[in-house]
């Protein structure tokens, strides 16, 4: 019995992140995002980014968000690094082909960071 409901929960964690994961992809590791939010990013998936960029050292945080039948139809971010370096966006209109980036990767001069739908 308690095998059966061990893998009954197994199964239903799984398929939840299947669904999270079919919403958005994200990189997140220390020193590297390469994160895309699009209309069907949920609240759990907003929530477990935040915690993953807590636990690498990185803020996320937003506000200001709207969801209309289940879709993202606005958000405000701001994304804040150990070193104090800040970025944030705020997207009034999310419709089903925007694809909204948080991206950092390299270091020095050579390191890109930004929030955006047409991150380089």
């Amino acid at each position: 019995m308690k095998r059966t409901l061990a893998s009954f929960v197994l199964a239903v964690a799984l398929c939840g992140f299947q669904h999270t994961a079919q919403c958005q992809s994200a990189t997140i590791e220390q020193g590297t995002l390469d994160i895309h939010l699009n209309q069907n990013t949920s609240r759990d998936a907003l929530a477990q980014i935040q915690k993953q960029m807590s636990a690498v050292g990185i803020g996320f945080r937003y506000d200001l968000i709207d969801w209309e039948d289940g879709l993202l139809k606005s958000i405000r971010m701001a994304v804040i690094l150990p070193d104090g370096t800040m970025r944030r966006n705020t997207y009034t209109e999310i419709d089903q082909s925007s694809d909204i980036w948080i991206r950092l990767e390299g270091q020095g001069a050579d390191r890109t960071f930004c929030i955006g739908n047409q991150c380089e």
